[in-house]
């Protein structure tokens, strides 16, 4: 029997920024002498997009289109034993540490596992044995993308607000409008935070709004690639809340508190074929048959927290690094007489001494619908029986975990609270001249 373990020693939960040095090591224990062709040691990071369209036959989706995405981000590899030759060679009998390093790159996204896709990074020991099917161990690691809010845009620490207006009913039974406003105080949050969300709402029309919605929203898109480019999209509610309607012929003001939960930071830019959005939106339902009013915001959840002072030269992450003693993506074995190994930077947050430390957890709120997930299983498992190369660990069960920050300590007095609160999550302002808003 041949046992195999991963660690890393630079993070025992295996949690990494990119442009950080992966350090670990493989331990291999033997019961007896084991023949192989080679033991081959791989860092892989990838991001994949699969769904099929079952609108021929549902029950069986060879019938229909299948549209796939792959990207790589990160394939490097090192051979523990043997080499790439055929030649056997023998494993002894007990226990065997192999020291092993990694550059990640700095544009690697954020690790992500939805519905109809996935970014994913892992350690792989492959066992190439002779007259047998391969055996693989393999151990997932999570990989955040740093979003410094404070190197971001600027925007992110202006007040940003949306207004829209609607009537009832059709010209010349056309209604007054009912008007809403939707305010946040900043454009920038890291999980942990609080949103503070104002909503305004004038109703000069004569049908009641039985009440006001607000939730925080992540909009996932994928993509896949030629020949068969398309696009489909997940939307998960984080966080829900409800306050109490507005009568007509009247204006109310309400705010709500949303709670950031661990979550991947927003991403536009590194990854083609997965990418990551926030909003803010706000629902007032109405009386009746009408439909009822919303309006959203998109938001930047980021990985390090905006400080309260503007940085004059904001410090951009890894650009102080020096030249790596190997080239990033590289994987090198460690010997055991080396003592000084290739530094990896500090957490991102490091340069701001009041920023704590977070902890990590995993996304609850994502939850990715059943059907879907079975659906995409049953296209995967097939797709794989007619390749002969079928992706290593595809068939893995893991949960990233994502920083959530205490900032309670440093949070300024951004929005001032009204006295009562109404509902399950708003707060209403009575004091509002309701005869003077727009």
């Amino acid at each position: 029997m041949v046992i195999c373990e991963i660690e890393f020693c630079n993070n025992p939960q295996g949690i990494f920024y990119a442009g950080q040095l992966i350090r670990g090591q493989v331990v291999v224990k033997c019961d007896k002498p084991k023949p192989v062709k080679a033991v081959i040691l791989q860092i892989k990071g990838y991001a994949e997009t699969h769904w099929g369209d079952t609108q021929y036959d549902p029950e069986d989706q060879s019938n229909g289109e299948s549209f796939n995405g792959h990207v790589n981000y990160l394939a490097t590899k090192a051979y523990l034993h043997g080499s790439s030759s055929s030649i056997e060679v023998l494993i002894e009998p007990g226990t065997s540490s192999y020291r092993f390093a990694c550059q990640l790159p700095i544009t690697c996204p954020s690790s992500f596992e939805g519905t109809l896709g996935r970014i994913r990074y892992l350690v792989n020991v492959r066992f190439v044995r002779p007259w047998k099917f391969d055996q693989n161990f393999n151990r997932c690691f999570t990989v955040l993308k740093v979003m410094d809010l404070n190197t971001e845009s600027l925007m992110l620490r202006v007040p940003s607000q949306v207004e829209s207006q609607r009537t009832f009913c059709c010209f010349p039974c056309r209604s007054s409008p009912l008007s809403m406003r939707l305010s946040i105080p900043l454009g920038g949050f890291v999980p942990g935070q609080t949103v503070p969300v104002e909503v305004m709402v004038s109703n000069d029309s004569g049908v009641a709004v039985e009440d006001i919605t607000v939730k925080l929203a992540m909009v996932v898109i994928y993509y896949s690639q030629p020949p068969s480019a398309d696009t489909n999209k997940d939307r998960f509610v984080m966080v829900q809340k409800t306050g109490e309607g507005v009568s007509s012929k009247s204006s109310k003001q309400l705010t709500f508190e949303l709670k950031v939960p661990p979550t991947p930071p927003t991403c536009f830019n590194l990854c083609s074929i997965i990418q990551i959005g926030y909003q803010v939106e706000a629902e007032a339902r109405v009386k009746g048959c009408h439909g009822g009013q919303s309006l959203h915001m998109p938001i930047t959840i980021g990985s390090v927290p905006l400080t309260k002072q503007l940085q004059k030269e904001p410090r951009i992450w890894g650009e102080d690094l020096q030249t790596q003693q190997f080239d990033v993506k590289t994987l090198i074995l460690v010997g055991n007489e080396q003592s000084e190994e290739p530094r990896s930077p500090p957490n991102p947050w490091a340069a701001d001494p009041s920023i704590a430390p977070p902890i990590y957890a995993v996304a609850k709120h994502i939850f990715p619908d059943p059907e879907k997930v079975s659906k995409a299983k049953k296209k995967t498992q097939k797709k794989s029986v007619k390749r002969s190369n079928a992706k290593i660990g595809e068939d893995i069960v893991f949960s990233p975990l994502y920083g959530v920050f205490d900032l309670s300590n440093q949070t300024e007095e951004i929005i001032v609270r009204p006295n009562a609160m109404n509902g399950d999550g708003g707060y209403a302002n009575e004091e509002v001249d309701k005869s003077t808003w727009l």
